[in-house]
């Protein structure tokens, strides 16, 4: 029983540490968003059906001694993948919808192993309850999550911190060789002893009650729904701050805490207790989505205690629809395909049928609906009839209300809107203020986070707007003297293209800008780059993996400004990032490093990043004002001194705290966000 138990734990434990040290690996190469774990997410849960699939079709066609056979030759497959570390040609060619790219990365990646992984819990919890008198196999699924749990929670504390990328990798590998050897001793003991177990368990099948397909369809919607959840607190959460390990993996403890709690006993799921608090969580949410918000971490805790409510729901009735151990198999397959659903639901089908961000409404809204369905086809459930019409009649108000504040929380509060569009890469909205009068403007936002603005009146167009406003740090330094031969300028992150605007004939300005839709927007709703008069090139990609990919392209001025909804692009603010940037930079080029954010404070590190590469960084400020002057920070880095004898940058660097937290450097292999918060 031991082995069992060991090779199960093991199993989930690496399935889980897998998920994001892969996804860590690739997230610089697809842009670095939250939507990379999406995707992510989207394969794990369609291997985690395949996995399930091949325990319940192993189980129900093949005798367990030619069930080890297979599972042995799987065991011997499986190291064909092992180190299983990504290669850099896999990286994207463009900056298209990388969505099959990611999938198709990660099987040729981890396929196998994972595969392997994924069919272990269920398929030795087969073979625990043919080969042992153990009563209760589904106390060895709470062990797996338990695994899982400490796997997802290690990482961001013990392993990210301690390891770079590469060690993380080969020690994944290491203990995955100790894993197979478990494994197939655990298939060979339940094969050797299958003659003294086929009888029982033949036996069984006579007697164990088969599941209707009502309960059927239930374990699926449960799992699509908390599944969904799960992901639409994720991108809730990642979209604002940054999408890191660490953020990821919370939510994720969360949804398999509430496993571990409801498969454990059932008694730990108390109806009476979590549906009143459902309830309030779901009013809380609504509050964050339609009202003034609270402070970040607030927001987090509310989100992350949501979760574990809504899940324990979903979970604790998942439990209590569970079927005789001999259809176990089933049972998590059917949990499986409801988690694929759900991350399919969220990655693909949402962003391609909605302008906006709905999945955590949809998530909301399902775990409320399929508690009410649980309840009313729960036999042991029933009202007096005097007391079933007002106790109906209540609950079908409620779904009511609840459904409306949630469509409403998913509207755009703003009154005129432009256009609306969401891919890959988020939510972008243009908008219109001041209609009709002289003053009238459109901006840009992705998520929550405005990318620029310009005033639509021809007098006024031409004049830098929001933070690019002739009052902000760029201008100080794309003010400056440049050679008669002309400027050049290196840009990331499009916006609506407002730095051309200080550009002139001579100059050249070459844009990265990995989303293809702010292009058509900077290009059909604003005239920035129509309008001015200097030489633009816009690629379409990631601007790190373009960089590194290029020649030198000497700019004079490197401005950097990626920011998408307040979420940190981690990848482009590392060591390794600014060693490129130099790479592309004249000797005496400047670097103008927007970090203008609701919830970090960016100056610490980046005076630290210009320190380790002996440049000068100042912070160049200024308020909101007229004509769309928006307020902004910008850092300013370079190696020149002259330009530093400007007046207001050198009064901006007389009057800077010399005392700043003491942060650590962001390399590729550790980034740690919270220690930048405000």
């Amino acid at each position: 029983m031991l082995a069992f138990a060991l090779a199960i734990f093991t199993s989930a434990f690496l399935l889980f540490q897998v998920q994001p040290l892969i996804a860590k690996f690739i997230l610089p190469w697809f842009g670095g968003g939250p939507a990379v774990w999406s995707v992510s997410m989207l394969f794990f849960q369609a291997s985690l059906v395949a996995g399930y699939a091949y325990a319940y079709l192993l189980v129900r066609f093949l005798a367990i001694r030619r069930q080890a056979v297979v599972h042995l030759l799987l065991l011997l497959a499986a190291i064909t993948q092992i180190p299983v570390s990504p290669s850099l040609s896999f990286a994207p060619a463009t900056g298209t919808d990388p969505t099959l790219e990611i999938l198709w990365l990660l099987a040729r990646t981890i396929g196998i192993p994972f595969f392997v992984l994924s069919a272990t819990t269920p398929l030795i919890q087969v073979w625990v309850s043919r080969t042992t008198t153990v009563a209760n196999p589904y106390r060895l699924f709470a062990l797996s999550n338990v695994a899982s749990m400490l796997a997802l929670l290690s990482y961001p504390f013990v392993i990210e911190p301690l390891l770079t990328r590469q060690s993380q990798v080969m020690l994944w590998s290491i203990v995955f060789g100790i894993f197979l050897v478990i494994c197939g001793y655990c298939a060979y003991f339940s094969g050797f002893r299958a003659t003294a177990t086929e009888t029982a368990g033949e036996a069984r099948a006579q007697v164990a009650a088969k599941p209707g397909i009502v309960v059927v369809i239930l374990w699926l919607a449960l799992s699509v729904a908390a599944v969904a959840l799960l992901l639409g607190v994720t991108n809730q959460i990642t979209r604002d701050l940054v999408s890191v390990p660490f953020l990821w993996v919370m939510p994720l403890c969360v949804y398999l805490l509430s496993f571990i709690i409801s498969f454990d006993n059932e008694r730990w799921y108390v109806r009476s207790l979590f549906l009143p608090a459902m309830a309030l969580c779901v009013v809380a949410v609504l509050y964050l989505l339609i009202g003034d918000g609270l402070p970040v971490l607030w927001e987090v805790f509310v989100y992350t205690l949501s979760l574990f409510v809504l899940c324990m729901v979903c979970h604790g009735e998942l439990n209590r629809l569970r079927p005789d151990p001999y259809y176990l198999t089933l049972f998590y397959l059917m949990i499986a395909i409801g988690g694929a659903l759900g991350s399919a639901l969220v990655a693909v089908v949402i962003p391609v049928v909605a302008d906006s961000y709905i999945e955590l409404q949809l998530g909301i809204g399902g775990v409320v609906l399929l508690a009410c369905v649980s309840l009313a086809l729960d036999v042991r459930v029933r009202f007096e009839p005097r007391v079933a019409r007002p106790v109906q009649a209540g609950m079908l108000v409620g779904l009511g209300l609840t459904f409306a504040l949630l469509a409403q929380s998913a509207q755009d509060s703003e009154p005129d809107i432009v256009y609306q569009a969401r891919n890959f890469y988020g939510v972008l909205t243009v908008g219109r203020d001041n209609v009709d009068t002289e003053d009238e403007s459109l901006w840009l936002r992705n998520g929550t986070s405005y990318h620029g603005a310009q005033m639509v009146s021809p007098r006024f167009r031409s004049i830098p707007a929001a933070y690019y406003s002739p009052h902000s740090g760029v201008a100080v330094v794309l003010r400056f003297p440049g050679t008669a031969s002309g400027r050049r300028v290196g840009m990331v992150g499009l916006g609506v293209g407002t730095v051309a605007a200080y550009l002139n004939e001579n100059d050249y300005l070459r844009i990265y800008e990995i989303n293809p839709e702010v292009v058509r927007i900077a290009e059909s709703q604003f005239t920035y780059i129509a309008d001015t008069p200097a030489e633009v090139e816009v690629v379409i990609d990631d601007a790190r993996l373009s960089l590194e990919r290029e020649p030198s392209q000497s700019f004079d001025v490197f401005v950097l400004d990626a920011f998408s909804s307040d979420a940190i692009p981690v990848h482009l603010l590392t060591r390794e990032a600014f060693e490129t940037y130099l790479r592309h930079l004249a000797p005496d080029g400047v670097i103008a490093v927007l970090i203008s954010s609701w919830h970090f404070d960016f100056e610490p590190l980046l005076r630290k990043m210009a320190a380790e590469f002996g440049m000068v960084a100042v912070l160049v400020g200024n308020s909101s004002g007229a004509m769309q002057a928006w307020g902004s920070r910008w850092v300013i880095m370079s190696k020149n001194d002259e330009f530093f004898q400007h007046g207001r940058l050198q009064m901006a660097r007389r009057v800077q705290s010399q005392e700043l937290p003491d942060v650590r450097l962001w390399t590729d292999d550790y980034s740690s966000p919270f220690q930048l918060l405000k």
